[in-house]
């Protein structure tokens, strides 16, 4: 009898310790309400990465994609959905944009490799 109730005793211990533990505690809600007196979420701040790659989207990659006529034309419409050969035509204007005001032939890696004493022509 005192096994048994040694038993039911650590499982009640067991029961009423870990029952708390798996509840999460701030889960993110739809709830305005709610999210507007609970102080998840709202001492965010973007990192150094996500800054880095806004302001590449801002000055680098947007200015470069919209000197392009032809993806103008095909994207003008802000309803449509994203396709994935949107990116790809904008990506491909990017290159050919970064590509004509920066590439040389002298700043060329295969260029310098074949420049190299032993491993060049």
């Amino acid at each position: 009898m005192k096994k048994l109730n040694i038993l039911i005793i650590a499982a009640l211990t067991t029961l009423s310790t870990t029952g708390c533990t798996t509840t999460k505690v701030g889960n993110p809600s739809q709830n305005s309400a709610l999210n507007s007196v609970t102080s998840s979420g709202k001492n965010q701040k973007s990192g150094a990465m996500q800054n880095s790659l806004d302001s590449w989207l801002k000055d680098d990659w947007t200015p470069s994609v919209e000197k392009d006529e032809k993806i103008k034309a095909k994207y003008q419409d802000e309803n449509r959905d994203f396709t994935l050969q949107e990116y790809v035509d904008k990506s491909e204007a990017y290159v050919k944009d970064k590509n004509t005001t920066t590439y040389n032939k002298e700043n060329s890696h295969s260029e310098r490799m074949k420049s190299m004493p032993v491993i060049g022509n």
